[in-house]
């Protein structure tokens, strides 16, 4: 995002797992925050079954315990960083949504009001949980945007939508375009017309 353009600029991450936002995201949510940006991470789950390996290694291990350690870990980032954290505990791998889980988000959408939704790309043959968040995020922001008429229901402006860069983005359809020479970002909005690859401003 432009330096310009940045201030007082609000994001919201939405991960699959509670450590999602600090490997895929930490940057650009330290980089809008020093901008006077405003952030907050939404985690759908701990990742205390599929991602919590080392900790699984120690014995008598309970998920309780990992779910505990995980949050910890997760608070401690986000005040680093400068962001507030929440953890919706769904459970991961399988990470299980139903229309409350969508609802939900699309309250939080309402309430922020953000100008950037950030979270996982469409496509990721490694995780089965990224694309279950990719596809409530969606769901989410249609809903808390409305059809752009008046509704029975408050609505805000559709926020950007932008992905992160997957581990594997060769193997996720994550190709990055440069174009422009004003702002970087990551990701693509939904809706962009375009070759359907994500893009990058440079």
């Amino acid at each position: 995002m432009s330096e310009a353009g940045s201030g007082g600029r609000k994001l919201l991450i939405v991960g699959a797992h509670s450590g999602d936002f600090v490997w895929r995201d930490a940057g650009a949510i330290a980089a809008a925050i020093s901008r006077g940006g405003e952030a907050r991470v939404v985690a759908l789950s701990y990742g205390e079954r599929g991602e919590s390996g080392d900790l699984w290694n120690e014995p008598d291990q309970t998920i309780e315990n990992v779910k505990s350690v995980r949050h910890e870990q997760a608070e401690e980032a986000a005040r680093v960083i400068g962001v507030s954290f929440e953890c919706w505990d769904l459970g991961d791998y399988p990470l299980r949504v139903n229309e409350e889980t969508v609802e939900r988000l699309a309250d939080e959408i309402r309430e922020f009001a953000p100008h950037v939704v950030l979270t996982h790309t469409e496509r990721d043959p490694f995780n089965p949980d990224h694309p279950v968040a990719h596809a409530v995020v969606l769901r989410a922001r249609l809903l808390a945007s409305g059809a752009g008429v008046a509704s029975a229901f408050v609505t805000v402006k559709p926020p950007e939508l932008l992905y992160f860069e997957p581990h594997q983005p060769e193997l996720c359809g994550f190709l990055p375009n440069v174009r422009g020479h004003h702002r970087r970002v990551r990701g693509q909005a939904e809706g962009d017309e375009g070759d359907g690859r994500p893009e990058i401003h440079a």
